[in-house]
């Protein structure tokens, strides 16, 4: 779902759901201009109600968009608002914000922590690929000889490889072996 901007919302908090469908759409596709019959094609009310609509949106505190007489087509004003350059911005801070809460949902586990240090593993292994190809096809040195990020790629691969079996051993070990100790084992003897 598109969200619009929060001062879109804020100014117009008040109109129902097809007002905020023509704004989403238009918002979505703000490179693009269309017409009412466009619009009202898209949202299924009447050319008189999407004018109105198009209309507040037009005459608000901001011009949210831009429209043409004669013909009428009406496209997003980019000029006050443009995702272009905003989206970009939300969708690295809510990849990020995701990522953060999935590595401390599993950390907490045995398992969990070794797919994320296999994770991370994996990760090492792609940058030290893309240096070697880099160094390798560039006429430039890094000072550091090729085959050390050969080695290292190939290092962490394994070991990435590795720490991710681990979390499959630990799984197994806590849901087989673990439940099977003798309860003894851990008391205390003072």
């Amino acid at each position: 779902m598109t969200r619009l901007p929060n001062r879109f919302q804020e100014e117009f908090d008040e109109k129902g759901d097809t007002f905020f469908e023509i704004a989403e759409f238009l918002y979505t596709n703000h490179g693009h201009q269309y017409t009412l019959d466009d619009l009202t094609e898209n949202v299924g009310v009447t050319k008189a109600q999407v004018s109105n609509l198009v209309n507040d949106m037009a005459d608000g505190e901001e011009e949210w968009i831009n429209k043409t007489e004669g013909q009428m087509t009406i496209i997003w004003n980019t000029e006050t608002y443009n995702p272009a350059s905003t989206e970009t911005t939300h969708a690295v801070r809510g990849f990020y914000r995701d990522l953060w809460l999935l590595l401390k949902a599993h950390q907490s586990t045995a398992p969990g922590t070794y797919v994320i240090l296999g994770f991370f593993l994996f990760a090492t292994s792609v940058v030290m690929a893309s240096f070697y190809i880099g160094f390798s096809l560039s006429a430039q040195n890094s000072g550091i000889p090729p085959g050390t990020y050969v080695v290292l790629t190939v290092g962490s691969l394994i070991t990435g490889v590795f720490a991710t079996a681990m979390s499959w051993i630990q799984a197994y070990t806590n849901s087989v072996i673990w439940p099977r100790l003798p309860s003894d084992i851990f008391e205390n003897d003072d």
